[in-house]
């Protein structure tokens, strides 16, 4: 486990350390299923040529006019999800906003019809459970039906590009896989993947970063007064909570680190959680504070080198606009309790966090 913020950030762009491909599932005895094709069809476990390949079509249709558009679908999904709500006064902020917001704003950036977007929701949420934190058996075999049933989905959602606009991204998308010559079965994980990233990234930071904020009265009241401070926010919850603890890798030569020697063939984990408050880097890094002046050192985050979040772009969207939401409609927002947080190697999870406001 490697700790420190240099250590991270140089070890993110060595390739000596690569992509796990399905060293992973492996490891928990999966074999073969969907799941499985997850990490042997896409790109963030994939390495060399075959990472690049797979990658350049996605990275292509994620251009800046299509991450400003996403945020439209991130802020109409986030008014609706608080619509559903107000009256009450009160809503659990993991369940009720994080877990969903995501969701839906994927589903608006894949052009998924009104009248699916609930099942959408179900298979989405069921197949992440298998990339949280200590899933039990009975999860994992719901996982690997909730993907299955998805990408069936995505199959059928995809074989009618026409349906799409033009200028959308999926139209783009599917027109680069082709023309890149990938099979319509990595075409498919990649989207898969976007989908995993793109949620299970943002759900946790989006809650950490809110707690920490109303965690602190005067920082919650500058952003308020201040809707331009929410990028900040985001970039400091990014770096005092991520959403993701890290990222796995393998080792294919030996590493010398700090006077250590790193064997060949070993699986590494390059931990952001810690890196993003090491005390060298960052001043008081266990104080949160949107006033840092290196702020945008919390870009590690995303990853760095040829695996960095291809989708950080709209991590951030995702994450600015559910917190401005939050901010702008919910007066006199506060925590009912703190949720606690869990995951120390890659995907983390959070407790429920019920919060009330004013009516």
């Amino acid at each position: 486990m490697v700790l420190r913020y240099d250590d991270v950030s140089r070890l993110m762009r060595d390739s000596r350390l690569q992509a796990t491909e399905t060293a992973m599932p492996a490891q928990a005895g999966i074999m073969q299923g969907a799941l499985f094709d997850i990490f042997q069809h896409g790109m963030l476990t994939a390495n060399g040529d075959v990472h690049a390949r797979r990658r350049s079509p996605l990275s292509r249709s994620l251009a800046h006019q299509m991450a400003e558009e996403f945020r439209q679908h991130v802020r109409r999904s986030a008014d609706a999800l608080i619509d559903a709500c107000y009256d009450s006064g009160s809503l659990d902020l993991t369940s009720g906003y994080a877990a969903k917001l995501p969701i839906l704003a994927l589903a608006g950036l894949l052009e998924i019809p009104d009248a699916d977007v609930s099942s959408f929701m179900q298979h989405v949420h069921a197949m992440n459970e298998f990339f949280r934190p200590g899933p039990t058996e009975r999860a994992v075999a719901e996982a690997e039906h909730a993907a299955l049933r998805l990408r069936s989905y995505l199959d059928r959602h995809m074989k009618h590009p026409e349906a799409c606009r033009p200028e959308s991204f999926l139209y783009r998308y599917l027109a680069l896989s082709q023309a890149d010559g990938l099979t319509r079965l990595e075409a498919l994980v990649q989207i898969v993947q976007l989908i995993i990233g793109g949620t299970e990234s943002v759900r946790t930071a989006l809650v950490a970063q809110t707690v920490h904020l109303l965690s602190e009265p005067e920082q919650w009241s500058v952003v308020c007064a201040d809707p331009t401070l929410v990028p900040n926010a985001v970039a400091e919850g990014l770096r005092f909570e991520p959403g993701i603890a890290g990222v796995v890798r393998v080792s294919v030569e030996e590493i010398d680190i700090d006077g250590w020697r790193l064997p060949s063939g070993q699986l590494v984990i390059l931990s952001t959680l810690s890196a993003l408050r090491d005390e060298r880097v960052f001043d008081r890094a266990d104080a949160f504070d949107i006033s840092r002046p290196n702020l945008k050192l919390a870009r590690l985050a995303f990853g760095g080198g040829a695996h960095q979040c291809v989708a950080d772009a709209l991590g951030r969207a995702e994450l600015e606009e559910g917190l401005s939401v939050l901010v702008e409609r919910l007066l006199g927002l506060r925590l009912d309790s703190e949720p606690a947080f869990h995951g120390h190697h890659f995907v983390r999870k959070t407790t429920g966090c019920p919060v009330r406001w004013q009516l």
